[in-house]
């Protein structure tokens, strides 16, 4: 593999992974922010995360946030640093493999 290849690959590899931290440090910021609009025996602190929480997720900031645009941002940064990720551990896949 020419060492230009390895060196793109190595950089998509890590600024997918800078994008995949700044996508979970958003949603952090998403559920503090509505943790603090809301009582707190309404504080939403799931142990575990699947589609349902998700979904709750969504209808709180919806409730008590209608105007913020961290979700969306997070949608955003987790599809950019999947895509970045992917491409560079493809590239170095295909080019190690030769």
């Amino acid at each position: 593999m020419h060492l230009a290849a390895m060196f793109v690959a190595i950089i998509l590899v890590i600024t997918g992974h800078v994008f995949i931290f700044k996508a979970l440090d958003e949603h952090g910021e998403i559920q503090q922010e509505i943790n603090s609009k809301l009582p707190s025996d309404r504080k939403f602190e799931p142990l575990f995360w699947w589609f349902g929480t998700w979904i709750k997720l969504r209808d709180l900031q919806k409730e008590v946030l209608p105007e913020s645009k961290r979700l969306e941002k997070f949608k955003k940064f987790n599809l950019i640093g999947f895509v970045l990720f992917a491409t560079g551990m493809l590239l170095l896949g295909f080019g190690l493999g030769k």
